[in-house]
């Protein structure tokens, strides 16, 4: 600011065009910075949908997100259908199977998946729908970063009967209207927050974990 000042009040050369150039080499990291974080803020970093999002989305995507679950019902042999790939639960518990789209190996026919990707794309999803042991059921709208520094937000399901020993997602757990935690960097204790939305569904967002 001084150097664009005095870039305007000085006239003798060449003392003039020293404080422009300086002027410059301090300006031009300062817009650099600038438009980098411009850059991230509207192309690359984009937040997941927040609990009042999901919420105001609810009424009118619950038919399809009702849909994403009944059909999730018939196939569950697969713990995670996303639009580009899934995971299959083997017949040993203590293998793991992933499967890119179109490999025939994956079990699932092509114009079911193809079903699901349809409603995933209707509704913005684009993480799609995981069920854990119990059959509680994460439609996963979207994300954001990588590992114990992000978080994901959906529309969760708890299943009407589970074990009482079984690890399930929180809300499923907690039996509450809605609540929090903060992730912990000393014990790692899992982030979260949700609130319900109607009967089993809720508003859930997921990390840092």
């Amino acid at each position: 600011m001084i150097g664009l000042v005095l870039s305007f009040t000085t006239h003798r050369q060449p003392r003039l065009r020293n404080i422009r150039i300086l002027t410059f080499l301090l300006a031009a990291p300062m817009l650099l910075a600038v438009t980098f974080w411009i850059f991230l803020r509207f192309t690359i970093v984009k937040e997941p949908p927040t609990l009042t999002d999901l919420q105001r989305d609810f009424p009118s995507k619950r038919a399809d997100i009702e849909m994403i679950l009944r059909m999730s019902d018939e196939d569950l042999t697969f713990s995670r259908i996303a639009p580009t790939f899934l995971d299959r639960t083997p017949d040993n518990p203590h293998k793991f199977g992933r499967y890119m789209a179109d490999d025939p190996k994956a079990g699932l026919a092509r114009s079911r998946w193809d079903v699901y990707r349809t409603i995933y794309n209707r509704n913005g999803i684009r993480l799609g729908v995981q069920r854990d042991a119990s059959n509680d059921a994460f439609i996963m709208v979207d994300s954001v970063g990588l590992l114990n520094r992000g978080h994901v937000s959906g529309y969760l399901y708890c299943a009407p009967t589970a074990e009482p020993s079984a690890r399930r997602f929180y809300p499923c757990m907690l039996h509450q209207e809605r609540g929090e935690r903060k992730y912990d960097p000393r014990t790692r204790d899992e982030g979260y927050s949700f609130r319900k939305l109607d009967n089993r569904w809720y508003a859930y967002d997921e990390g840092p974990s």
